[in-house]
């Protein structure tokens, strides 16, 4: 690429490679980390506490049900 924008751009050609790099890096970094939410590490999803939550919340429902009150006809 740095080889085809010197004929075009001239001295200007090494910024904007080096401005490509430094984009289509970042994006290679973005997709690595999101390729794999689930795990241990520090910014995988916490799915052990969502599981936690979930099952607590159900428990809860379930066991304590609220009483519910009829409309009342005026």
């Amino acid at each position: 690429m740095p080889i085809g924008f010197v004929r075009e751009f001239g001295y200007w050609a090494m910024p904007i490679v080096a401005a490509l790099f430094y984009i289509f890096v970042s994006i290679e970094m973005i997709a690595e980390e999101i390729e794999d939410p689930f795990g241990v590490d520090a910014n995988d999803l916490p799915l052990d506490q969502i599981c936690k939550n979930i099952q607590a919340q159900v428990n809860d429902m379930l066991l304590h049900p609220s009483e519910k009150t009829e409309p009342q006809n005026n």
